[in-house]
């Protein structure tokens, strides 16, 4: 029995080792939140929207890890820079509650990106490994007078297991999850809407 389970260990690993020394991008997918209502006022209420990269290594979201020892091998890369693809997601978000956006507008949304990244855990299972990204993002919605109306942190931890080979796709998914998690928890805030809305008032 202690065979079975020790080759299969192997066998699992053998598939996560993939072409670990071929560096990989991706395409992040944003999947938006549904059942979303218009909010009242909102359509009063222009936002502009600026996210920045503040990540040391603002190249790479994951890399690959060699199967027999777990140091790491090649990079995965975003195709489109994330703090681009975390602004067009709050923006995406914003639009479908009635709120308008304009460069101009008297109220900005001031997203920094702390952390963002993917690691790969080998084993998870028998067969299977993990990724689990380490996401944390500030944010302030600013008046044009510099007075800030809003701040909050989010920080997520989400995993997406069943993995079986070191793929782009696998080794990103969680970063796609974390951005999703980020906005749920951020549009769930009534304060947050709240702090768009007074611009309107």
């Amino acid at each position: 029995m202690k065979l079975l389970k020790l080759l299969g260990v192997f066998a699992g690993l053998a598939l996560l080792h993939g072409c670990a020394a071929i560096p990989e991008s991706h395409k992040l997918t944003y999947e938006p939140q549904t059942e979303v209502s218009a909010v009242a006022g909102a359509s009063e209420a222009p936002v502009n929207v600026v996210v920045a990269d503040e990540r040391e290594d603002k190249s790479r979201i994951s890399h690959k890890k060699y199967s027999y020892g777990g140091f790491a091998m090649a990079s995965i890369y975003s195709e489109v820079p994330v703090e681009e693809e975390m602004q067009a997601a709050i923006e995406q978000e914003l639009k479908a509650r009635g709120f308008g956006i304009d460069s101009s507008a008297p109220l900005t949304i001031q997203g920094e990106i702390i952390k963002l990244y993917s690691n790969l855990h080998l084993i998870d299972t028998l067969f299977t490994g993990k990724t689990v990204a380490d996401s944390t993002f500030q944010l302030e919605v600013v008046s044009e007078n510099n007075e800030v109306l809003y701040s909050k942190e989010i920080s997520v931890t989400p995993e997406h297991k069943g993995v079986m080979y070191m793929s782009a796709s696998n080794l990103a998914r969680p970063i796609e999850l974390a951005m999703e998690e980020t906005l749920d928890e951020l549009f769930d805030d009534p304060l947050f809407i709240e702090a768009l809305l007074s611009s309107g008032s």
